[in-house]
């Protein structure tokens, strides 16, 4: 990845990172917007589990896409079950993260996506294998922790120059510190000038504030990455 917007490949990543850029990709055609399977680094076998970035098919409407870098159900459900299969053939997981988060809405909560994802977070908290967590741009919110992040104890936790750590991001925190003061479209809601520039100054501050803590320099000083390593 060479930008914070522009979208790449994960197998093109992962075909970095593997002996001779052999990659044995499991069940590619369920839960797209992840990507899993198994290579060799050095000889040794590895699970690989990493976020897709493209916009990817929706399986609940046909013909419909949904954005990458999110999880979906059947993503979870995906990387919940090779979690565990590694772990039970005893191979070392390696998580690349560029996630903005669980899916969102009614359709989601109908979709029982809470229970999916509680089933991950049950899977990684309780895996004996060698668990690495590497940051490659954006680890947002509960994402960021369903897929092994710092809680769960990995081995190691590396982040990239690039890469963006916050459980909520600016523009989110300061809407809902301020939500009171929004219409449904999250629009200031006051015809009072003064208080609309109040209330801009406001969002912005701790929109600005967030940004400024989601660097990985700053985070890598908190302990909060292990270290820093160039793409």
């Amino acid at each position: 990845p060479t930008d914070h917007r522009e979208a790449y490949d994960a197998n093109q990543v992962l075909a970095r990172l593997v002996d001779r850029s052999l990659f044995w990709e499991i069940l590619p055609q369920r839960g797209r917007e992840m990507v899993v399977g198994v290579g060799r680094v050095n000889g040794l076998y590895a699970g690989f589990i990493a976020n897709a970035q493209e916009p990817v098919p929706d399986p609940e409407h046909r013909g419909r896409v949904k954005p990458g870098g999110t999880l979906y159900r059947e993503g979870i459900a995906k990387i919940s079950a090779f979690s565990r299969a590694c772990n039970d053939d005893g191979i070392p997981l390696v998580w690349l993260q560029d996630i903005a988060g669980f899916d969102i809405g009614a359709e989601a909560e109908a979709h029982g996506l809470l229970g999916y994802g509680s089933s991950l977070i049950y899977t990684n908290s309780t895996n004996q294998v060698p668990m690495f967590t590497v940051l490659l741009r954006k680890a947002s919110g509960a994402g960021y922790y369903a897929m092994a992040g710092l809680p769960y104890a990995p081995v190691v936790q590396l982040a990239t120059p690039l890469a963006r750590l916050a459980v909520m991001e600016g523009r989110t925190l300061a809407i809902a510190t301020y939500n009171t003061k929004l219409d449904d479209e999250f629009r200031i809601a006051t015809a009072d000038p003064a208080e609309r520039a109040s209330i801009e100054q406001g969002m912005a501050a701790v929109e600005a504030r967030i940004e400024s803590d989601m660097d990985p320099y700053l985070a890598a000083s908190r302990r909060d990455v292990d270290e820093i390593v160039s793409p």
